[in-house]
């Protein structure tokens, strides 16, 4: 699916939310419309940043520990990767599985699953890989799938890094939390990357860095609803901004008004006063004990987690309650 052609029925959610979202006192967009294709791209760059800690950490955690997480999965697992990104990091647990039943990467952007499919299949010669286009964020979009492509065994491994749970308020976080517990079955795994709570100032470099690629993954989106629902809007009104939200335990993007200004939207005229927001991503932040009761919420329980000596980033291994 091409981001310059959207289905009729993606579409249509796009301008729904897009209305719903400005429409609030505190105005907001869904953080899943960041990532289009160029936005995935530009989220690559980032995951390379100096400031940007939580992949090179992660990374760094996979590559210490992926025979000690293996050792924790089911044999002859499928792997599913809900957002799957490059690839970079699932190769670390498929480079110490010879027994995996296959991998499926689930994946909003056509053009990031195509290129991780291209990556891992030159790496990967022996594994099924079979790619999925679909949104981890709908209950019955992940129901779905499960039933036509018969991921309803019950021995899946559930790969979730990055930190992306982070991006949900602890409902919608629940409610992704189930997804992918659907999608492990009964018996499976799930493996979650984690940001664990650290010093504010280098919470908002990581999401405010220097040359300007996240304000470049944040701006992006007006122009995605520019192209793609015909909005009218001006670009320049709006800058990036990143906040540490202490109450919530969270880093919050925001686009923010230089000025008076407006965005068109079809039949809909949506006005900002100058310093107005347009919330657009959360990063909630995390303790192994916070993390807990939140998967507890979801039917999970806390297999095992590894972390760094610094205390920055943690994975966790999760299993469907009893």
């Amino acid at each position: 699916m091409s981001n310059h052609a959207l289905p009729f029925t993606c579409r249509q959610s796009f301008l729904d939310d897009v209305i719903d979202g400005l429409s609030r006192s505190q105005k907001t967009l869904p953080c899943k419309y960041l990532y289009d294709d160029f936005g995935a791209q530009l989220f690559e760059q980032i995951t390379a940043l100096q400031e940007y800690y939580l992949t090179r950490t992660e990374l760094a955690l996979l590559a210490q520990y992926a025979q000690d997480i293996v050792a924790h999965l089911p044999t002859q697992a499928t792997v599913i990767e809900p957002g799957c990104g490059s690839g970079q990091k699932v190769a670390y647990l498929l480079d110490n599985m010879p027994d995996v039943n296959g991998f499926i990467p689930l994946e909003i952007s056509t053009e990031m699953l195509l290129y991780t499919q291209q990556r891992l299949r030159q790496r990967f010669a022996h594994v099924n890989i079979h790619p999925l286009h679909g949104d981890f964020t709908h209950g019955p979009t992940i129901k779905a799938l499960v039933q036509q492509h018969g991921l309803n065994g019950s021995n899946n491994v559930v790969f979730f890094p990055g930190s992306t749970l982070g991006n949900f308020s602890p409902i919608h976080a629940i409610e992704v939390l189930h997804n992918l517990r659907t999608l492990c079955g009964h018996n499976g795994r799930v493996l979650i990357g984690i940001d664990l709570i650290k010093a504010t100032p280098r919470l908002l470099a990581a999401y405010d860095d220097r040359e300007g690629v996240t304000a470049a993954f944040n701006r992006n989106l007006l122009t995605r609803i520019a192209r793609e629902l015909g909005a009218h809007l001006c670009l320049e009104h709006f800058r990036h901004e990143a906040r540490f939200n202490s109450e919530q335990h969270r880093v919050e993007m925001h686009l923010v008004a230089n000025q008076d200004t407006c965005i068109s939207v079809r039949d809909q005229r949506f006005t900002l006063r100058a310093g107005e927001s347009i919330h657009t991503e959360n990063s909630h932040k995390y303790t192994l004990a916070s993390f807990s009761s939140l998967i507890g919420n979801a039917g999970l329980t806390l297999v095992d987690s590894w972390c760094d000596s610094q205390g920055d980033f943690a994975l966790c291994l999760v299993k469907p309650q009893r």
